[in-house]
């Protein structure tokens, strides 16, 4: 095959005139080779642009695609590092109960045991590890709880309003984590600040359905509690966390109820038992009143006995004697009585106030959880007003101009060391976590790999995208 580069036509791109002395053919043959020579180059220019090498050099150059790291699981980073403070109970040791904080070179100085080595660890390893240090020869069969009381924060760097550290919060994202930092600082202010709002809205309409979830729970919850039911169920509430919701609720309600039979019944066991109690002292006192007739009747007949001459002085004296006794012992078995029925009717009081109690606390439960679930579900509908107007707001504001997105890396702290990966605006962040917010690379395509969800679900959606990308994300229901 010929090649463009080296190729020339017969007369090299210029016109000759015929040779002295030649033939009238090799005339001819001269005025015939510029139009062959043209034919046979467009022939070969026609030939070459079907080539392989001609595609090569027609066929634009694809845009470089980053490909970040896989997010790594959630669980592999709730491992304890420096700075997590901890929460010990040991039972029956108070001097060893108490706080402790994990060090620089990640121990735990214990009271008796001394330094225990838990960096890398979950906190469940770490209980175990102190109850095995415990049992060595210091105390018998240690009863220890461990657990994390004070979550290490996030901290958000790079193109935000304010970075710094922000407490974290179970269930928060990276869209969260941008909105409490003030949101993103990329591109005009006006659209940044519209940024944020429409964030800020975004998370206020969330907490608002999470809020109306918890308090339709509770609500389902107490309505169960006062009319006496066993348990309750909903088929209105769906989703995992609704079904997370329901399930505490349920708990609670086990707990409440299993403590208030507990309460009622051992009232009802002290009443029953008082009543044990009457029935033996009325069966003693029919005994004793019986007791009593006996002697009065002995003294009566020993009386006439006596006023005839033929009884003594002293067997009457004896007589009188033991009537008196029955009939004191008479009158303490009414005292006892009495008594009984004071006590009793204290704790029939006392078994109804606690049900009466419990029953006006869930009446009075019921209905805050009712008047809070009112003012959420007034509230929800101006939320998602406030969110779509914001929205609109930034979509106007864009102006149909192409804009720079997000670009967010993680660093995450996991037991081999610190791992950064792409992230997306959904995922979930852990305590600890370094969240790098910068302007996307124009003219790249940068897509987070499809990290898997903790239910087994892809994680949505890239992060370094354009602006009608990034506001389709806030659009979402």
């Amino acid at each position: 095959m010929l090649d463009l580069r080296t190729f020339r036509p017969w007369n090299d791109g210029r016109r000759r005139g015929p040779r002295v002395g030649a033939a009238s053919g090799t005339t001819l043959r001269t005025r015939l080779g510029p139009v062959l020579g043209a034919m046979l180059g467009g022939a070969l220019l026609l030939g070459l642009a079907g080539s392989p090498l001609a595609a090569e050099a027609q066929a634009p150059s694809p845009i470089p695609v980053q490909t970040p790291l896989p997010e790594p699981p959630a669980e592999a980073a709730l491992l304890l590092s420096s700075g997590d403070k901890l929460t010990m109970v040991v039972f029956g040791q108070t001097d060893l109960t108490g706080e402790y904080v994990v060090d620089a070179v990640g121990d735990l100085n214990l009271p008796l045991v001394g330094r225990v080595r838990v960096a890398g660890l979950s906190p469940e390893q770490a209980e175990t590890l102190v109850r095995t240090r415990l049992n060595d020869g210091f105390l018998r069969s240690a009863t220890v709880s461990l657990r994390l009381s004070e979550m290490k924060p996030v901290y958000v760097l790079g193109e935000v309003r304010s970075p710094g550290s922000y407490t974290y919060r179970y269930g928060l994202t990276v869209l969260g984590a941008v909105a409490l930092a003030g949101g993103g600082r990329v591109g005009d202010r006006s659209i940044t600040e519209l940024k944020a709002e429409v964030l800020t809205a975004r998370e206020r309409l969330r907490s608002l359905e999470l809020a109306r979830l918890a308090q339709r729970a509770r609500q389902l919850r107490l309505e169960a509690q006062r009319d006496g039911r066993t348990s309750f169920v909903s088929d209105e509430l769906i989703g995992p966390e609704a079904t997370a919701l329901l399930r505490g609720e349920q708990e609670i309600f086990s707990l409440q109820r299993e403590t208030e039979r507990s309460e009622v019944g051992l009232l009802r066991q002290q009443v029953e038992r008082l009543e044990t109690e009457r029935a033996s002292l009325t069966q003693q006192r029919s005994l004793i009143d019986e007791q009593v007739k006996l002697t009065e009747a002995q003294v009566r007949n020993y009386a006439r006995l006596t006023d005839n001459g033929h009884g003594l002085q002293t067997i009457m004296v004896d007589r009188q004697r033991e009537n008196a006794r029955v009939r004191a012992e008479l009158a303490r078995i009414d005292a006892d009585l009495a008594r009984n029925a004071t006590a009793s009717g204290e704790m029939t009081l006392r078994q109804r106030d606690t049900e009466n109690g419990h029953r006006r606390r869930v009446v009075a439960d019921l209905q805050a959880t009712r008047q809070q679930l009112l003012e959420t579900e007034a509230s929800l509908p101006i939320a998602r007003d406030l969110l779509e107007s914001r929205v609109r707001r930034l979509a106007a504001s864009d102006g149909g101009s192409e804009a720079t997105g997000w670009s967010v890396e993680v660093t995450r702290t996991l037991r081999d060391g610190a791992v950064t990966f792409k992230a997306a605006l959904t995922s979930v962040l852990l305590p600890g976590d370094v969240v790098q917010v910068s302007p996307a690379k124009t003219g790249t395509a940068e897509r987070p790999a499809p990290a898997p969800a903790r239910d087994g679900a892809a994680a949505p959606g890239p992060v370094s995208q354009a602006v009608p990308a990034l506001r389709s994300s806030f659009e979402t229901p």
